[in-house]
């Protein structure tokens, strides 16, 4: 009786031994139901070895060449993230007509996203600056002539890609509220940094 549970557990131990030894590595081991972990059907954003169809194994496919989707032409944009966009932006790109700061919203929108740098009137004394000695605006304010006379083409190009410290804003604004913040820039410019008339909070938020 005895020889039989050692013949037994022997077993019991040799089994654990070796499915160790397998898991090891890059081995994930085995696995349970694994249909409960990786889903049969086509899902729009996972990729498999089972779609054979498509390159890379995608589930979606890439949209035809020369083709924008519906309500996206103006998030195309025609100048590289390099010097020469830069200024190609500067003489090429114009503000389409009909942006107006009448809504509120360019005021809205630029006290959320510059106001922490630049600060309410474009002064550069916004809550960033002013706990972060290590970054030295290259201009004092908007009043400055370097604003003042700056393309408005080259203000839509550096919130679309940034520009020295500032980082690119076009994951957060829309092309059409680049162009009202370019808008605003310019009007506190020219106004030697007086803020616009209080903002329509309702108007403002919408999209």
């Amino acid at each position: 009786m005895n020889k039989k549970y050692s013949i037994i557990f022997g077993a019991i131990v040799t089994t654990v031994l070796v499915t160790s030894c397998v898991s090891r590595g890059n081995n994930p081991g085995w696995e349970y139901a694994p249909d409960m972990y990786y889903s049969k059907g086509y899902e729009p954003y996972s990729q498999g070895d089972s779609n054979v169809i498509n390159p890379y194994g995608m589930n979606m496919r890439e949209p035809v060449a020369g083709t924008v989707a519906l309500g996206k032409l103006d998030y195309k944009y025609p100048f590289e993230n390099n010097g020469e966009g830069y200024e190609m932006a500067g003489t090429m790109l114009k503000m389409p007509e009909g942006v107006t700061l009448e809504d509120g919203r360019a005021q809205y929108m630029y006290g959320i996203y510059c106001t922490p740098c630049h600060g309410q009137e474009g002064n550069n004394d916004g809550e960033v600056f002013k706990k972060v000695s290590t970054l030295k605006p290259a201009w004092k304010g908007y009043s400055d002539a370097y604003i003042q006379t700056l393309p408005e083409g080259k203000i839509y190009h550096t919130l679309t890609y940034g520009k020295n410290n500032m980082g690119s804003h076009a994951s957060v604004l829309k092309p059409t509220d680049r162009w009202k913040i370019v808008k605003y820039v310019k009007y506190l410019s020219n106004k030697g940094g007086v803020s616009a008339a209080p903002v329509a909070q309702d108007s403002a938020k919408t999209n």
